[in-house]
This record gives structure tokens, sequence and C-alpha cells, in this order.
């Protein structure tokens, strides 16, 4: 399965990514390009997520970590964890595939299996995530055990879902049996509340981009100070509200380029920034072009501008 975009509600959590209830676990292929935001935007599910790289470069955000990894790496992002995903800017077509899965599939919550194995990993939230690199052999067999899965998911032949579940299962237990090596930062009760308050922010810049903005609007949305806000805010994600909101503004923008015929002016009115000249310089600090040479480079079919400006 491919998509575009992901949805989210006003908590930021993302929509239709889960499985089936009956089978909760989904395989999708993602190429970045093809995203109406040239990225996947910041967003949590309360499912584990694996990506392996196939092609290019991939930029991840897990909260305030930062990874870099390219073609034949890979990646696991624990539950109910804010991260995003964007190509380097010198691979604007890279691609990955993504399994979302929920712990239930492995094992039911009841089992010893689920509390002895399971569990541990999840409760604290102690494992943001984890990097997977070919050169480190039980790594290496994690992403070949994820190409596996999702070469069966494609075909759907045979028993596929007992085979899928055998596989994830040995994913699941290569973790297991390397705990000791695993990176964890154990969430103290001050850093959860920096979580709850950062999703507030986060979904009411997520709501507002497109209005005029201050720091005291944003530090509203979750009742705290100015200078907490902005603590909280780079202590989560690593970057300041006004930054967020800058980049959030510039996604809209390339989707806006790419996708309706709004001459550059009105697409920088139509994301929040006031000023054209200044859109026009974020934009080519970001993506190394203007945006007139960026709609030029990337065709796409593009509509009649909204006049709600919904899109």
């Amino acid at each position: 399965m491919q998509v575009t975009e992901i949805l989210t509600d006003h908590t930021l959590m993302a929509l239709e990514l889960r499985g089936a209830p009956e089978y909760p676990i989904r395989f999708y292929l993602d190429i970045m390009d093809q995203f109406d935001r040239a990225g996947i935007h910041w967003h949590w599910h309360p499912e584990l997520e694996f990506n392996v790289i196939t092609r290019g470069t991939m930029e991840y955000y897990v909260e305030n970590e930062h990874h870099t990894l390219t073609a034949g790496q890979g990646i696991f992002k624990n539950a109910n964890i804010l991260h995003m995903a964007q190509p380097a800017s010198h691979t604007p077509d890279a691609e990955m595939f993504s399994v979302i899965m929920d712990a239930a599939f492995l094992a039911p919550p009841q089992s010893v299996i689920y509390q002895k194995y399971v569990a541990p990993f999840l409760g604290s939230q102690g494992l943001r995530s984890l990097c997977l690199s070919p050169q480190v052999p039980w790594q290496r067999q994690m992403l070949d055990l994820l190409r596996q899965s999702y070469a069966l998911s494609q075909t759907e032949t045979g028993a596929y879902e007992l085979h899928i579940h055998r596989l994830m299962c040995q994913v699941w237990q290569a973790i297991a049996e390397h705990a000791q090596q695993l990176p964890r930062h154990d969430l103290t009760a001050a850093q959860r509340t920096d979580q709850v308050r950062a999703k507030q922010m986060i979904a009411f810049l997520q709501t507002h981009f497109r209005e005029k903005l201050t720091l005291d609007q944003v530090a509203q949305a979750a009742s705290v100070s100015r200078n907490t806000c902005l603590s909280c805010f780079r202590r989560v994600l690593g970057l300041s509200p006004m930054e967020y909101l800058t980049q959030r503004r510039l996604e809209y923008a390339l989707h806006l380029l790419l996708t309706s015929d709004l001459p550059v002016a009105q697409v920088a009115e139509a994301c929040g920034f006031g000023d054209a000249s200044y859109f026009g310089k974020r934009f080519r600090k970001q993506m190394g072009l203007t945006p007139s040479q960026y709609r030029h480079r990337h065709p796409a079919t593009r509509q009649p501008f909204p006049a709600n400006g919904d899109l």
C-alpha cells in the first residue's frame, strides 16, 4: 500500500495507519516525492513502527533525536512517540517501506510472552528509537527479516499471515535478546509532562499555522508561560515553536506549489507568511531552490485553489 499524506487528529495521532483488529499489522511503500508535503509531518500512533530505506537518504526526527539514514539502513520507533521523516535535500525521491504493527500482533497482552518480552519495552517509553545498521550482525538480521515480511505482504500467497507473524516475532526477539545494548532514556514525571504540553502546543500550531501567531498564543494552548513554552518545546522536539511553525508553513507551501495554480506571492500569504520576500528566502534555505524553480522541477496536476482555503 502506498500513501501520499499522513492524516492526523487534533492531537497529531495518525489516522488510518493501523491494521484491522483481527490482523493488526500493515505495510506501506513511502516514496517521498509523492507525498503532498514532501515528507511525513509530525505525528504519533499507539503502534510500533519499522522503516527500511530502499533508496536515497532520509532524515528522521524522533522527538528531539535526529538520525540521518541511507539506503540499506532502517529504524525502529516505539509506540506513542512523536516523530517525522523527510528526504535529505539531495535525494528528494528517497524511498522506504514501513511496517506499522500493534504490539498485540506479537502475542496476546495477557500472555507470558507479552508480559515478559514485549511490555517491558513499551511501558517506560525509555526506548524511543533504534537505528538499524547492516554493519551490526543482529541488526542486519532484523533488516533481512523486515524485507522478507514486506515481500510476503505484497504477494499475499500461501499462509503469508503465518509467515509474517513468525518473521516479526523473530524481529522482536532480536530486540529482546539485545536489551542491554539498546539506547534507553527512561522518562521522568517532568519529561512526561513535557510530552503532554508539547502535543497540546503542536496541535494548536497545526490548526492555526496559516494565521498570524505569537509565542504567547502558543504558550496559552498549554497553559504555560512563554519561557516554559520555549524550554518545553526544545526539550521534546529540539527546536523552538516558531521554528516548528515555519517548518509547517513550508510543508504547506510545497503542497500548494504542486497542487494549486496560485502565484507564489499568494502561496506565501495562504501559508501564513506575511511577506513574500521572507517566504522566498526561507524556502530557498530549506529546499535549495526558489519556489518557482521548485514548481517547475516538480510538475504536478494543479487545481484551482478552493475559495475557503481547504485542501
